[in-house]
Formats: C-alpha cells, sequence, structure tokens
C-alpha cells in the first residue's frame, strides 16, 4: 500500500500531499540485508593504520644481553624479544584495508527497505522547495523547528548546493546528502529525512537506471 505524504513550505503549511513510490518507500525490509550493508559501509569507513612493530622491527638488541649459562639467569639472545619490556609485540595489527563489497542488488534492496522502514514510521518529510539565498544556520535551524523536526535528521537533496551544506553543517545532528550519496546507514541513524518533490522523483530515476 502506497503511503502519502503532506508537501509542506516553509512556514511549516500543508500546499499538497505526494505519493511516494510503492518500489521504494514500501519494499520488502530485511533486517539481514540492512545488517550486511551497514557492516559493509562501517568496514569501508575504517581507516585501519594502526600498526606494531615485530622484534625484527624495535631498534637493539643485536648483542646478547649476557652469557648463555652461568649466570643462574634465564637464557635470553636479544633483549627486543617480545618476552622482554620495549620488546617486539607478538601477532600485533598492522596497516590494512577493512573494506570489502557486497552486490549491487543487495544494496539497492536494503536501501529500498531502510526508507521503508522510515516510512512506515512518519520519518519521511517532504518539503516543497530547500533553497536559500545565502547561508545562513539561523535560518535552517528555524525552519527545522518550525516543521517540528528534533534530533538526528538528514536532508537529502536532488543534487549539491552549496548554500544548504553551508547552513546546515553548523547544526548538531544534521546531515546533508544528495541523492546518489544517500545510503543505509545514515537513514537508520536519522530520526527524520527531509526530501523534496523533486529529490523522490531523482530517487526514483536513479533506482531505476
Amino acid at each position: 500500500m502506497a503511503t502519502t505524504v503532506d508537501v509542506l513550505n516553509a512556514n511549516n503549511e500543508k500546499v499538497d500531499s505526494l505519493e511516494l513510490p510503492e518500489a521504494i518507500f514500501d519494499a520488502p525490509a530485511k533486517s539481514c540485508l540492512l545488517h550486511e550493508v551497514v557492516r559493509m559501509q562501517r568496514a569501508n569507513r575504517r581507516r585501519g593504520t594502526a600498526n606494531t612493530k615485530g622484534r625484527s622491527e624495535v631498534r637493539g638488541g643485536g648483542k646478547k644481553p649476557w652469557r648463555q649459562k652461568g649466570t643462574g639467569r634465564a637464557r635470553h639472545g636479544t633483549i627486543r624479544s617480545p618476552l622482554w619490556r620495549h620488546g617486539g609485540t607478538i601477532f600485533g595489527p598492522h596497516p590494512r584495508n577493512y573494506g570489502y563489497e557486497v552486490p549491487k542488488a543487495v544494496r539497492r534492496q536494503a536501501l529500498c527497505g531502510a526508507l521503508t522502514v522510515k516510512a512506515h514510521s512518519g520519518a519521511v518529510r517532504l518539503l516543497e522547495s530547500l533553497s536559500l539565498e545565502k547561508p545562513s544556520t539561523k535560518t535552517m535551524q528555524s525552519l527545522l523547528k518550525g516543521m517540528g523536526i528534533q534530533g538526528k535528521t538528514l536532508l537529502v537533496l536532488p543534487e549539491r548546493d552549496e548554500l544548504v551544506e553551508k547552513s546546515a553543517r553548523n547544526l548538531p545532528g544534521v546531515r546533508v546528502l544528495t541523492v546518489r550519496g544517500l545510503n543505509v546507514y545514515d537513514i537508520l541513524k536519522a530520526d527524520a529525512l527531509i526530501f523534496t518533490p523533486e529529490g523522490v522523483r531523482t530517487l526514483q530515476e536513479v533506482l531505476a537506471a
């Protein structure tokens, strides 16, 4: 069953209504796919720069610390053994790439599933237009407050708009993405998703390609 959402203007007044595409906002939401795609996204965002030195990489240790027998102490060949303080690390992490990919069809299905979850919970809001004459954090804050939106908010634009991005970047919990940058992780994190009718049409075109 299609979900119908009111289209609001900047004064939070209803100016129209729009039926959200069933293929996108009324798709099966499979938790296993959502989990797999979010896991992939988080892995791809890992920097993987942790590094430790093994016994062959730490400095010093070229000389045997004491003779093999007769001192009453344990036998050691180097002070850079992992058994020693400041010695090498056993099986420590090294720089690596944690990223991996899941099939495009799975990502698309998970994206539609995440949007469906938000649409059915009433988190998807439609704004007649989202354009500003100049960057203004105060104007953006007033707009969101007028719509009664609180918490983490995701503004989804048909294409990049530098004025909107600059106006929202200093607001805590507010994130701006284009339709092509829309992803499962950010959708599930958001308490509210704000689209424009043009953005919904663009999303339809992108997912149909």
